[in-house]
């Protein structure tokens, strides 16, 4: 094997076909602004023919079920041994993906309770997908998996009775054409909708409520009051039977939100709201069911299984297990997996985690090492190991503990690639490559390759910050606010009856360590600021409401002033934008479809009856039919995988021939999506009066940016900023909105924050308020007010360690973020 990895040739994405070598046993980090390249260096290319290779040494069947990886835009690579990559998941976690499915603590469990379990007398031995609530053997009948059972909520369904049906006394049955059928079937059916609810029979009124019966009727024009076209036949369902069917077929938020308000949420008697059916549950370990065990933290829970096992085997077999005893090796194996797993992961940290909390729950630092543990657990040597962002979610004092266990993977012998933005990190990496100098079309090109110490000596903008320089005015003068928004009573998972306070008007930064509980706090002050009567965020692409837990029982107790000052509050996480490869800058912020209106009202698209559609890749009339407007073409092998290339019709370009025959100031629709946001904006922006859509996304420094760019090929930091840009495009000047921002600068370059520091100054400027969780410890202390949380994770955390000024808060010396604020930008 050589002694380093040779790339030669890289023109992957905006890569502009430079040459680089990567040592061997070495520490790399890969920098530079976001958009330069990083991601395409170190997955789309170096990872990515790793992939292709490994498949290329199996089965063709099995190339076939594992699925296609293109090959990477590079001459060659040499030296390049097997690679795991490590990425951001920037997704939500799937519903049904909890801390036991992650760090697969489930799967151990589920294998103990089957085969060393105590069952009751008369039980069979069940299988160990019967412990799990995903499989059909082990969900629940009574709530299908659920945890809680839906049901019509009669009072909420008929809230007044001296109203009659044909007025609306059913309030649960949709309005529109449907709530219109089901009045017309029940006055067919010879049912006075025309008699106050109150004074029709107790039956007639229960089973127009909750009948499972669903009778074919048969409307005549004759036989209701309504004027009816013609004579029809519908089917009658009950306002229960509605509400039920909706929650299970609707696909919209709306619909789904107002058909919850008519149905009570009880916790299923069967299963205790464990989702796993009662044959399952009656199995135990030490006295509790799988159930009961999964509530246990991490570091609880293995000890507490071995010692209870370890006491059954050593008594002997029972008459509950009607199988061997002679199963203690096995059971050993099983248990010092189960020691293994849960020991890499209180090493990390997050031991305090219990496996049946869901993913969805967790704080991006959290995700970020149940994942990265599973990679250390395995023991892997001579390997290439790429991570994306591993700061990613983590305040600085947690950075440091975690680093020690990737130069442990070093020091193993493997070859550890690290896209990284925190300098810190960066500092403490063997090699440093820097692209650049800027994002998208500016970006691409190899600006250093070398060891850090060299690195340190250049005059880059990364060199800069790799020797730590601080800016000239960390701190913020300050002002005096006169407005406070205050929340009390918040206990969302670790918060226990949290109360905060941030002025309206200036921009809150809430520190802590990964797990403390910020996202939480963020959860809880959205949902009180809906609650208030502010609207949520209405733009080009509605972001996530950060809703979960905190809005689903936990703000019971809580309470909230001065949140009645803001008309709109904009919440949103680090989630992708981008769903479909259809999807491009220019369509997203809505640019692209007046520039198609432009090109429609040429002469030439005049005469040949060209519409705005026909200069969409989207739909049939203009798109090259090849590729379906895509510019590439898929190739399925069947058994190999599939190969891509440019079309060979379009070349490309994505439209007929006769639509690229219409131009606009001699460029095609085609050359139009390859111009940058910058260059579009001098052709277009003051002719199509879209000078406010392209100065929001220069502001945020999205100039670069091709508008035919796919939005799902935006780095983190590029999708962070292009949302911002759609938020801010859709403010109205009299509005006063809350902002709550869940890490904003999470995949951000040093020099991208501070970009995003100033666009921050601008909105409070402006009259807006900014309510943000970040462990960016500059945008901490350039912020008004600073609330630091912890002062550890989980249990310990949930709780204010120090609040005030940032300043005040790194002169006062207490907690985490105070210390590393004084280290960083000295003492105020």
């Amino acid at each position: 094997m050589s002694e380093q990895i040779g790339v030669v040739g890289a023109r992957e994405h905006n890569l502009s076909g430079f040459s680089v070598s990567l040592p061997h046993r070495q520490l790399i980090a890969i920098c530079g602004v976001s958009g330069s390249g990083k991601s395409s260096l170190a997955f789309d290319t170096v990872y990515a023919e790793a992939q292709r290779r490994y498949l290329e040494s199996v089965s063709p069947f099995t190339r076939h079920l594992l699925g296609a990886v293109s090959t990477p835009q590079v001459d060659r690579i040499t030296g390049l041994p097997a690679a795991i990559a490590v990425k951001q998941l920037v997704t939500t976690p799937p519903e049904n993906s909890s801390v036991g499915t992650l760090s697969q603590v489930s799967d151990l469990l589920r294998v103990l309770f089957s085969r060393f379990g105590d069952y009751p007398a008369n039980q069979g031995r069940l299988l160990a997908s019967a412990f799990s609530p995903n499989t059909v053997e082990g969900a629940c009948p009574t709530c299908a998996a659920k945890g809680s059972i839906h049901d019509i909520d009669l009072e909420a369904a008929v809230p007044d009775g001296s109203l009659t049906i044909r007025e609306g006394a059913i309030a649960a049955w949709p309005g529109g054409w449907l709530g219109r059928n089901f009045k017309h079937l029940v006055e067919a059916m010879d049912i006075d909708v025309d008699l106050p609810w109150s004074r029709l029979p107790a039956d007639t009124r229960s089973w127009l409520l909750t009948t499972e019966d669903t009778p074919s009727v048969t409307v005549r024009p004759a036989d209701v009051l309504d004027h009816v076209a013609r004579e029809y036949t519908g089917k009658f369902r009950s306002a229960r039977r509605y509400l039920l069917d909706t929650m299970v077929t609707t696909g919209s938020a709306s619909v789904r939100e107002r058909t919850e308000s008519f149905l009570s949420n009880d916790l299923c008697p069967d299963c205790d709201g464990s989702r796993i059916n009662p044959a399952a549950l009656s199995v135990t370990i030490g006295g509790s069911n799988i159930a009961e065990v999964a509530t246990r933290s991490l570091r609880e829970l293995a000890e507490t299984i071995s010692t209870a096992i370890a006491s059954d085997l050593a008594h002997g077999p029972s008459e509950s297990k009607r199988f061997s005893a002679a199963t203690d090796e096995a059971a050993q194996v099983l248990l010092d997996e189960l020691d293994k797993r849960t020991a890499v992961i209180e090493r990390l940290g997050v031991g305090y985690l219990p496996p049946h909390r869901s993913a969805a729950t967790l704080s991006p630092g959290e995700l970020q090492r149940l994942r990265l543990a599973a990679h250390l657990h395995s023991g892997l040597h001579g390997m290439v190991y790429v991570f994306d962002e591993l700061s990613t979610g983590l305040h600085p004092k947690d950075t440091d503990h975690l680093f020690t266990h990737i130069e442990a993977l070093r020091d193993a012998g493997n070859t550890v690639i690290l896209v990284e933005h925190d300098m810190e990190l960066v500092r403490r990496c063997d090699w440093v490559v820097e692209l650049g100098p800027d994002g998208g079309a500016r970006g691409g090109q190899l600006m250093f390759s070398g060891p850090v110490a060299e690195a340190l000596e250049g005059q880059s903008s990364t060199a800069v910050r790799l020797r730590n320089e601080a800016p000239s005015q960390p701190w913020r003068a300050g002002e005096d606010f006169k407005t406070w928004a205050r929340c009390a009573g918040m206990s969302a998972n670790n918060l226990d009856d949290l109360a905060l306070a941030f002025p309206v008007g200036g921009l809150t930064t809430l520190t802590g360590v990964s797990g403390a509980g910020k996202s939480s706090a963020l959860r809880s002050v959205a949902a009180l600021a809906r609650g208030a009567g502010a609207s949520p965020f209405d733009g080009v692409e509605e972001p996530q409401a950060a809703a979960g837990d905190a809005e689903r029982g936990e703000l019971a107790g809580a309470s909230a002033t001065g949140l009645g000052a803001f008309t709109r509050v904009v919440s949103f996480d680090q989630s992708t934008i981008g769903r479909s490869s259809r999807s491009v800058i220019g369509t997203y912020l809505g640019i692209f479809d007046k520039i198609r209106g432009l090109f429609a009202k040429t002469e030439l698209a005049g005469s040949r009856g060209f519409t705005a559609s026909q200069f969409s890749f989207n739909t049939v009339r203009g798109r090259c039919p090849r590729c379906e407007g895509l510019g590439v073409i898929t190739i399925d092998l069947v058994h190999l995988p599939a190969a891509s290339g440019t079309c060979p019709e379009c070349e490309g370009r994505r439209f007929t021939a006769e639509t690229l025959e219409v131009t606009v100031d001699g460029l095609t629709i085609a050359d139009v999506l390859d111009l940058s946001i910058d260059a579009a904006a001098s052709i277009f922006a003051e002719r199509l009066g879209l000078g406010a859509h392209f100065e929001v996304l220069q502001r945020v420094g999205l100039g670069g940016l091709l508008l035919g760019q796919s939005s799902a090929t935006l780095s983190g930091g590029e999708a962070q900023r292009l949302r911002l840009a759609a938020v801010m495009r859709a403010r109205k000047r009299r509005e006063r909105s809350l902002f709550v921002l869940d890490e904003p600068a999470n995949g951000l370059h040093p020099s991208d924050a501070r970009v995003l520091g100033r666009l921050f100054r601008q909105i409070v400027d402006e009259g807006d308020t900014i309510l943000i969780a970040d462990h960016n410890m500059e945008l901490a202390a350039g912020s008004d007010w600073l609330i630091d949380i912890g002062p550890g994770p989980g249990p310990d955390g949930g709780r204010i360690v120090a609040e005030g000024r940032p300043r005040e808060v790194a002169a006062a010396g207490v907690g985490a973020t105070a210390e590393v604020l004084s280290a960083r930008f000295g003492r105020p």
